[in-house]
Formats: structure tokens, sequence, C-alpha cells
């Protein structure tokens, strides 16, 4: 974690400056370091089992331990037990600690230090959303508990646009007799009607205030935004339904909540996976050096590293399933333990 903090900073040291700049950067890595320690707490269990087997070698006493007729099993029960503890401690951490870390780093770099990368992707612009009765919402980003600016559009069947809002600022005001009612902040009210020839009619009005009643209420439409990786889990369970519902794609918060659940739980068939191909590596006259464990609990970590990204990716392009996609590294490394097991 040190090296790549060390590391990051020197590639990022010229853009730092300002005054008083120091201190920022001070917090900045301070909130990489816990989303840096989140990523590497799987790959650094890999590595403890792997050289506790190594170290059990070296001094005879794995030697002693299969004299006595203990099984190898055995020997992955409490490996097991503790990685299911600090599996539920890295869930804890992660919504407790990690999220926040995550956003507040990446708020410092773009606010302080005008490194903007994607952020603009996650949170500024507009959304469509799909609303009810025929009607769809292109709502500017959130302000004030309202959006700026706002479109809405009201279609009958089969497909006809029947009338068009168009206001500089759209926001809640209450709950209505079929509904909520929003106030529309210098609106332009367009009408087109079927009568009068060919082309129809077009009618339009404008109001300082526009008082319209929908029967979205305003959580129907609050669709929040960040990186799907900063969200909590509750909120990340209900922009999967909002966006759903309102006919946006939400896979990439499907898969963030896959894979939220799926980083804990690996953690517990990894180490049996480092365990098991550590005690396969070992013989009775040549025994694995400590350089050996480090090597195998490293690319062990980095198959599963690969696993992992290449479902995410896959995942992404509508290929395969969210969940099926977070449970692909969990069961990439089942398969090695079995597998280790199996032979030892």
């Amino acid at each position: 974690m040190l090296i790549y903090l060390v590391i990051d900073f020197a590639d990022r040291a010229h853009g730092f400056s300002g005054r008083a700049w120091g201190k920022a950067v001070l917090e900045l890595y301070a909130n990489k370091a816990a989303v840096v320690g989140y990523q590497l707490a799987p790959a650094a269990l890999i590595l403890a089992a792997a050289l506790l087997v190594t170290l059990l070698s070296r001094r005879g006493e794995l030697t002693a331990l299969y004299a006595l007729g203990v099984r190898p099993l055995r020997l992955a029960a409490p490996v097991a037990a503790f990685a299911a503890v600090l599996g539920v401690l890295l869930f804890w951490l992660g919504e407790k600690v990690v999220i926040s870390a995550d956003a507040r780093a990446e708020e410092i770099q773009v606010k302080r230090f005008n490194r903007w990368g994607d952020w603009a992707t996650y949170h500024t612009g507009s959304s469509w959303l799909r609303g009810r009765e025929g009607r769809i919402f292109h709502l500017g980003p959130p302000r004030d508990g309202g959006w700026e600016p706002a479109t809405v559009l009201e279609l009958a069947k089969p497909f006809r646009l029947a009338r068009r809002i168009d206001a500089r600022r759209i926001e809640p005001a209450g709950l209505a007799v079929g509904g909520s009612r929003f106030m529309l902040f210098d609106a332009t009210v367009t009408t087109y009607g079927l009568e009068g020839g060919p082309g129809g009619t077009i009618e339009e009005q404008r109001a300082d205030v526009l008082v319209e009643i929908f029967p979205e209420t305003a959580a129907d439409l609050e669709l929040r935004g960040g990186r799907p990786r900063q969200l909590p889990w509750r909120q990340l369970r209900e922009q999967v339904g909002r966006r759903e519902h309102a006919g946006q794609r939400a896979r990439e918060y499907e898969l963030a909540l896959a894979e939220r659940l799926a980083q804990p739980v690996q953690v517990v068939p990894a180490a049996l996976a480092a365990l098991g191909i550590a005690l396969t590596l070992q013989r009775p006259r040549r025994r694995t050096p400590l350089a050996g464990a480090v090597a195998s609990g490293i690319a062990l970590s980095m198959v599963l590293w690969a696993a992992s990204v290449v479902a995410h990716a896959v995942s992404l392009g509508g290929s395969l399933g969210p969940w099926t996609a977070g449970a692909i590294p969990a069961a990439v490394s089942a398969l090695l333990a079995l597998l280790a097991f199996r032979r030892g």
C-alpha cells in the first residue's frame, strides 16, 4: 500500500500547487490509503496464508502435524474462520469508511487540484426519465431541492407529442389529489393539436410560475449522482429500482451492488486456495522458500484480479449478468482450492 501511495504521489506531484497544498495532499492520500487498503486486503490474506504454510514447513511443524494425523482440512478450518471474520469487517469498513474516503479523494483532486478525469460523467449533466401516463422528463443537474433546467414531454397514443413544457427550474411543492404538485419557473407550454389541417395546430403559453400536478413523486424523479462504487448499500439498491422504473441504464449500479457483496465473500475461498496451493508446493526434502510463497500468493492474486476485471468489463458490455460477474472471482478461488486440496 505504501509503495502504491509513494509512486502515485511521485507521478502526480507536478500537479500539486496552490496555497496550503500540503494539507490537501495529506488529506488526499489519507483517503486514498483507506481505499487502497480495502482493495489490497484480499491479496494480503492470500500472502499471509501462503506464508503460514511455508513457515510451518521450514520449522518442521508441518511434518510433525502430519505425523500426528492432522489432515490439511483441519489446518484450513481456522484460516477459513479468520477469513470469514475479515470479510465481515471488510464489508463494514467499506460501508462506513471506504466509500466516503473514495468520494472525498476524488473531490479533492477535482476541486483543489483541477484533475477532472471522468468526474463529469457521474456528477454533472442531465438525465432522461420515463414517467407515468406517457410522460417523459428531461431534468438538468439537481440544485437546492429541484432541477435546473427541465423539460416535460407528454405523449399521446399511438406515439405523438401532445404537450411540451420547458422551464428554467422545476421543484416539488407538496402532495396533491392524484399525485404531487410541482412548480415550474419561467415556463413555456407548447400544445400540439390535430385540428386545423394536416399539420395540426401549435399553441404556446408562457408563465413566470406554472403549477402542475403529476402522478410522479419527487422521489420518483430523484436519481442520485456519483459513481456507483461511492454509494452505500441501501442507496445502491434504491438507485437500481428507480433507474429500472425510469427507463435508465442500471447495470453499472447492479454490478457495483454484486461486487460489494462478493468482495468480502471472496476472501474465504481465496485464502483456502492460497493455503491449498502452498501445501501442494511443499515437498518432504525440498521445502518452498519464503520468496516462493510470496510469488505464489502474488500469482494467485493476479489471477483473481484478472478474472474480476474481465468479468466486470464483460458484464458492463451486456454479455454477462451482474451477479454472475460478481461471483466469478469467488468461483475461481473455490475451484482452485478444491483442486489443490484434492491433489494434496
